[in-house]
């Protein structure tokens, strides 16, 4: 099959694709067969945060600056959403969510309560019954462990059981004796004279069952105190001591596969995490006496706004500071958790001032007017195309349909998925309208090198041929350029900006896709028609019109110089038909007697060593002259 064949059913196989996906979307998934779109385009959800101060300090701009970082990469992380975070007033953070927000971007929004790292004192049943769960399970170390405390608690009891023996005990004698103050603690973190009699009373009172409930109370607890704190699913509740290790002191966590000793895949997924130097040597003491024993459980709790979200067992120490937590993780399950270390942590409290609709800041009327304004721009630039290259211009127009079919697809299935939820901006149609500059650039620079090929005397098919290997390497460079700009423009800008960036890229790669997979296939197949390839007036491609120079035979030892085929070309070709038309032997005689007096004035003499410019020899080249006359 021949290439061009390929490359054609390779492209209509990608347009099935995309719309049979956004058919069946549709039908069964809910989907929209349009594009969604931001905030400036359709309206949205307007959050209002107040920034508070733990301590009562004043608030500076480096911690607003810093908080609405996090919550713009804690937001951004669930996908490409068009959201607008923005400081407002010095203490005000504004949250603009294009469309209805849905459950879990208000969840994000709200989520704005410090992270910390306590030890695990004991865990019970989220009724207060008294009844000791397993610790969860997960496992924070360089080796990993299990997950949550709801899918572990039917495991062996770890020493958590031995210690809710005796609830409501005040005897501090089991306090361990060994161990150092974690800052300006009386005793450390894990120890188990935290447990008091009012602590126990507040533990057995919890009510997990709604976690909210329990929740408000858990933010409220000072840093240096023990912590009674619930799972997100309710399905247990913990006693924490104090904090070790603030939230914000996290440089990063990643998501990596789960191996064996013997470095087999799992099938699972672990999540790594880091701190900075000083947190990483607090981490390591309290890894290490968790480990050894020291604390009332082997666990220790992740909090996030008052939710215990995951409690790892140590089942190694962590000298440097690193650890992974594992448990047998789906992929999904280990983003979450990475994603909320990474980005759970704010310097500052925040609560919900005011929450309202907002309507489209560009209506439909002005959204109508810039789509009717788009289209006669592309009228345009098919008339010009119409004026320039003729009936070639149908490849341009059909390549720029074959661009906004996979455009518009495109950008639709970016919409769908949760994972990405793409929302188009007027930024971002800005970026449409630039790349019909960038495809129709593509054309002139094939087309233009196509027309330099039958220029310089190659018949039509062969010019096609030629001109695409010197101008594939012209517009690959220049699409490169438009994508590198797009890619640095993404990430150092955010906002409608970076969905500017966005769509141009997009559509770059999708004109390398089209120029590629149907513009060149398609000019291949039409110059091997007879209107194309025979270069007729209208086909944009005869070589008249073009002012083609190179000699070609006439027939009858005759040779026809490019003006005179110019049938009224630029180059004067009028002028030239009352020019003589020399036969083929009277231009070679012609030619070698121009050639004979030129040596003889060079030299002084006649080429032929005699005077006499009678000479047999002109005898014969008139004589010659004379017979093609």
């Amino acid at each position: 099959m021949p290439a061009r064949r390929i490359a054609l059913a390779t492209l209509a196989v990608l347009i099935l694709l995309l719309g049979g996906g956004i058919g069946a979307g549709v039908w069964k998934g809910g989907w929209q067969p349009a594009p969604k779109l931001a905030l400036d385009l359709e309206g949205g959800t307007q959050v209002i945060l107040q920034a508070q101060s733990r301590d009562g300090s004043a608030i500076d701009e480096t911690a607003m600056e810093q908080a609405r970082q996090i919550m713009s990469q804690r937001i951004n992380a669930m996908g490409v959403a068009e959201t607008e975070i923005t400081v407002q007033g010095g203490t005000n953070i504004v949250i603009d969510v294009p469309g209805q927000m849905d459950q879990e971007t208000s969840a994000a929004i709200r989520q704005t309560a410090a992270m910390s790292f306590r030890p695990v004192l004991g865990v019970v049943a989220p009724e207060g019954s008294g009844e000791a769960l397993a610790s969860d399970g997960g496992g924070a170390s360089d080796t990993g462990g299990d997950e949550s405390a709801g899918e572990t608690s039917e495991a062996p009891a770890d020493p958590s059981q031995q210690l809710f023996s005796g609830l409501l005990s005040d005897d501090s004698s089991m306090a361990p004796a060994t161990g150092t103050g974690e800052g300006d603690l009386p005793y450390p973190a894990w120890s188990m004279d935290w447990m008091t009699p009012e602590v126990q009373t507040e533990l057995m009172s919890a009510d997990c069952v709604d976690p909210s409930a329990q929740q408000e109370r858990a933010t409220e607890t000072a840093a240096d105190e023990p912590m009674v704190a619930c799972a997100p699913d309710g399905s247990a509740k913990y006693l924490l001591g104090p904090e070790v290790i603030a939230g914000s002191s996290i440089e990063n966590s990643s998501v990596a596969s789960d191996v064996t000793p013997t470095g087999q895949p799992t099938g699972y997924y672990v999540v790594n995490m880091s701190f900075d130097e000083t947190a990483a040597e607090s981490f390591s003491t309290m890894t290490g006496a968790l480990y050894n024993g020291e604390g009332a459980t082997a666990a220790f709790g992740i909090v996030l706004d008052g939710m215990v979200i995951s409690a790892p067992e140590v089942q190694e120490p962590s000298p440097g500071g690193e650890a992974s937590i594992s448990g047998n993780f789906s992929q999904e399950q280990a983003t979450q958790l990475s994603d909320q270390l990474r980005f759970g942590a704010l310097p500052l409290e925040f609560e919900v001032a005011s929450e309202q609709q907002i309507s489209a800041t560009l209506g439909a009327d002005q959204l109508q007017m810039g789509l009717i304004a788009s289209l006669i721009g592309l009228a345009l630039v098919v008339a010009y195309a119409f004026a320039q290259y003729r009936l070639l211009a149908i490849v341009t127009t059909s390549s720029l349909l074959i661009m906004g079919m996979l455009t518009y697809a495109t950008l639709t299935v970016l919409s769908n998925i949760p994972e990405i939820g793409y929302r188009l901006s007027l930024a971002g149609v800005v970026g449409l309208i630039v790349a019909v500059a960038f495809t129709a650039d593509s054309f002139i620079v094939y087309f233009e090198r196509v027309r330099d090929e039958i220029r310089d005397g190659r018949g039509i098919a062969a010019a096609v041929d030629h001109g695409w290997e010197r101008a594939k390497r012209t517009i690959l460079a220049s699409d490169t350029v438009n994508i590198i700009a797009a890619v640095v423009l993404y990430l150092l800008s955010t906002g409608g900006v970076r969905g500017f960036a966005f769509v141009l890229g997009l559509t770059t790669l999708l004109d390398l896709l089209v120029v590629f997979l149907f513009t060149h296939p398609v000019m291949q197949a039409l110059v091997r028609t007879r209107f194309f390839g025979k270069g007729h007036p209208w086909s944009g491609l005869d070589p008249a019109r073009l002012d083609r120079d190179v000699p070609a035979y006439a027939g009858r030892g005759r040779v026809r110089l490019g003006e005179e085929r110019g049938r009224g070309g630029r180059r004067g070709a009028r002028a030239q038909e009352e020019a003589e038309r020399e036969p083929i032997a009277v231009r070679r005689a012609r030619e070698a007697r121009e050639a004979r007096e030129a040596q003889e004035a060079r030299d002084g003499v006649p080429a032929d060593g005699t005077a006499d410019a009678g000479t047999p020899a002109d005898e014969d080249t008139d004589e010659t002259e004379e017979q093609g006359r």
